[in-house]
C-alpha cells in the first residue's frame, strides 16, 4: 500500500511537471505569434492623443453613446461557446457555391456608376468617377489564425489585382473581417486616399 501511494504520488507530481512545460511552452508560442504586424498594436504617441480627444473617450477607453450589448440580452459568452462547439446547426455554410458574376473592374468606364460586393461586407464602389473599395477582404480568411474563418465558394473571385487605381479606401472599423492585414499590404501604392471611421 505505501509503496502504491508512493508511485501514484511520483506518477502526479512529474505529470504536473509535464503539464506546467506544456502550458509555459504553449504561452511563449502563442505569445510570439501574437507578436506579428497583423495583430496590430495598442495606440501610443499621437495617434493616442487623437483618440483622447474624442468626445466619446471616457474612463480610458472610447465608449459608445447609446447601450450597444456585444450580445443579446440575457445571453452570455458561455452560451456562445457552448452553441459553436457542442450544438448542431443547419446550413452554417452553403451547400453549394454562393452564385456569383466576376467583372473587369479595370475595364470600368469612368462614367459608369457601379457597386459590386466582394462578399460579407466588402464592396468597390465607383461613383461620379472615384474608386471606393470598402472594406476590402481579399485573403480569403477573416481572421488573423488561418483557415480559421475562410470565405464561402462563390465570394472569393476577386484579388488585390483585379482593382483599378483607388481613389478612396473606405475603411469602417477595425474588425479582422474587415480589415485584412495582407490585403492592405498589396494595396499599398494603390490607393490615393483613406478613409477611416473609427478612432
Amino acid at each position: 500500500m505505501r509503496y502504491a501511494l508512493k508511485r501514484f504520488f511520483w506518477i502526479l507530481k512529474h505529470s504536473l511537471v509535464a503539464i506546467l512545460i506544456l502550458a509555459s511552452l504553449l504561452g511563449v508560442v502563442t505569445y510570439a505569434y501574437m507578436q506579428q504586424a497583423k495583430f496590430g498594436k495598442a495606440p501610443s504617441g499621437h495617434r493616442l492623443e487623437i483618440i483622447k480627444q474624442s468626445p466619446n473617450y471616457k474612463d480610458g477607453k472610447i465608449q459608445n453613446q447609446h447601450h450597444t450589448p456585444a450580445l443579446k440580452e440575457g445571453y452570455g459568452y458561455a452560451e456562445v461557446m457552448y452553441e459553436f462547439f457542442f450544438k448542431k446547426r443547419l446550413r452554417r455554410v452553403p451547400s453549394e457555391n454562393i452564385p456569383s458574376i466576376k467583372i473587369d473592374l479595370r475595364s470600368l468606364s469612368p462614367v459608369e456608376d457601379i457597386l459590386v460586393w466582394f462578399g460579407h461586407l466588402s464592396y468597390f464602389i465607383q461613383l461620379n468617377g472615384k474608386r471606393i473599395p470598402v472594406d476590402p477582404v481579399f485573403s480569403g480568411n477573416a481572421s488573423p489564425l488561418p483557415g480559421n474563418n475562410k470565405a464561402c465558394k462563390g465570394t472569393d473571385r476577386y484579388a488585390v489585382d483585379d482593382l483599378p487605381e483607388i481613389d478612396y479606401l473606405f475603411l469602417s472599423h477595425d474588425h479582422y473581417d474587415h480589415v485584412d492585414y495582407e490585403t492592405l499590404l498589396k494595396l499599398k501604392g494603390k490607393v490615393k486616399n483613406y478613409l477611416r471611421f473609427w478612432c
